[in-house]
Formats: structure tokens, sequence, C-alpha cells
């Protein structure tokens, strides 16, 4: 029994979006699993903000903007000194000159520190996740939806 036009546009837009869906969901999911493994490993100290750094860019209209990565200087069980700049930017600055901050660093190798936040160290999982499983679902829906119109 041949499918009906719609059935097969069903079926390749759920395909397609499901399939993209899962792929950003499991990319989610592995960052997770990244980050809860990277803090089982990591040792937490005390941090000063002592900067933000500018970092111009442009929208999707070409119009600039301006995006502040903190700079945190902490001191790790070696006793020497690390500074390091965050991997989070916003606009404006989440975090203000001098502010105390909680660092995550490996004492292997402290110059890979992270803020202690959750905008660090979840908000990518959680989008990611999120994101592609409302795809994933989506694109379920409209594959079932193909199997009832054939």
């Amino acid at each position: 029994m041949a499918r009906n036009p719609d059935s097969k546009f069903l079926l390749l837009f759920g395909s397609i979006f499901g399939g993209v869906g899962s792929i950003i969901a499991i990319v989610g999911i592995a960052l997770g699993i990244s980050t809860h493994s990277y803090l089982s490993k990591m040792v937490s100290t005390p941090g000063t903000v002592i900067d933000n750094n500018l970092y111009l860019s442009t929208d999707n209209e070409n119009e600039p903007t301006n995006y502040y990565h903190p700079v945190v200087k902490f001191t790790p069980k070696s006793g020497k000194m690390t500074i390091f700049v965050a991997n989070v930017a916003s606009n404006p600055p989440v975090f203000k000159k001098g502010q105390q901050v909680t660092v995550l660093y490996d004492p292997k190798d402290p110059s890979a520190a992270k803020i202690e936040s959750w905008l660090e160290l979840w908000f990518l999982p959680t989008m990611l996740g999120g994101l592609g499983s409302v795809f994933a679902t989506i694109g379920g829906i409209a594959i079932v939806k193909s199997c009832w119109r054939s």
C-alpha cells in the first residue's frame, strides 16, 4: 500500500527532526556526565574576581555586542597564585570586580579551573539535553502520525 504525500512528509520530517534532536540530547547528556565526572575530582577553594575581560562580537544584524568573561585569581593548595579567565560570558557581567567566588580546580592542573556556578557548570548540558529532548519528541510524534495516515 502506497503512502500518501502527507504521511511521507511527516515521516521524513519526523526522522530528521527526531534524529537531530536525539543527537543534540545525547551530546547534552554526555556533557552532563562529563561535568559530573569533573566535579568528582575537583578541589574547592575561595577566589576573587579581579576583572571582567571585554569580548566584542556581533549579533544577527551585525550590531556590536559586548560580553564579559570574569577573570579570577585564587591560590591552590600548592601555594602558587593562579589566574584564569572563566569560560562563561555575559552582558551585563555576572560577577563584579572584587566579588568572592568559589573556584573548582584539578590539583594536577589548577589553570583549568572553573567558577562554581550553575551557569558555568550546568547551563550547556541542560540546554542541549532539554532542547534535544523536545526536538526528538516532536520528531517522534511526527513519525507516529505518519504511520496513522498511511
